[in-house]
């Protein structure tokens, strides 16, 4: 917006719409378009990294997943849309449906998320949370994962559970093409394991525990 403002854009409502009108009255002294587009392309660009907002839970504070508005790509007032249609879908149950009409169905309600909240529980009952946008891959779970243990050289595999087998080639996949979203639970597995291990998680992480 800076950029359209500073090449001579202006913001006005027509007919109840917001649109950038350009006039070159507007444009700011010495401020072109070429001069405009060339810092443009030469600025450095900014490296955004999504807050993984980690959170350890007990088991019994992991019985119910919330997830926040802003997780929704749609409106308050298009979820209600949404939450109306699935209802009217409801009642429709009865009716045959093609499996180009479910696929139709299913990525309509995939592509109305923006991040995935992913859930680890390893074998002492404590689990492991963190938010994701939905293509990043499944190695960066892998990656969050492996930082948060004690062992941070620990091999390990994350099962999903109630869903298939994930393969090594699923590595590189995004969660949106493995249907990974809005949330997963996965079983920690540790390749090779300790007796008498206590906890798997750094003890700075469990430090969470007590501030839920």
């Amino acid at each position: 917006m800076e950029f359209l403002k500073a090449a001579g854009f202006i913001e006005q409502d027509l007919d109840n719409e917001t649109f950038l009108i350009w006039s070159s009255d507007n444009i700011e002294n010495g401020l072109d378009l070429p001069t405009l587009l060339d810092c443009l392309k030469n600025a450095e660009p900014l490296q955004l990294e999504l807050d993984r907002n980690i959170q350890v839970l007990m088991p019994s504070q992991a019985r119910r997943v919330q997830l926040p508005p802003d997780f929704f790509r749609l409106t308050p007032e298009e979820l209600k849309r949404e939450q109306k249609m699935k209802t009217e879908a409801l009642e429709q149950a009865q009716v045959l449906k093609t499996k180009a009409m479910r696929e139709r169905e299913e990525q309509r309600i995939l592509n109305s998320y923006k991040y995935a909240l992913i859930r680890v529980k390893f074998p002492d009952g404590i689990y492991l949370q963190g938010t994701f946008h939905v293509h990043e891959k499944l190695v960066d779970i892998y990656e969050f994962v492996q930082s948060c243990l004690q062992d941070e050289s620990s091999e390990f595999n994350l099962i999903p559970i109630g869903g298939a087998k994930l393969q090594e080639e699923d590595l590189q996949k995004s969660l949106y093409d493995l249907r990974l979203i809005p949330t997963v639970v996965f079983l920690y597995h540790k390749n090779t394991e300790i007796q008498g291990e206590a906890h798997y998680i750094k003890e700075e992480l469990l430090l969470l525990i007590q501030n839920m």
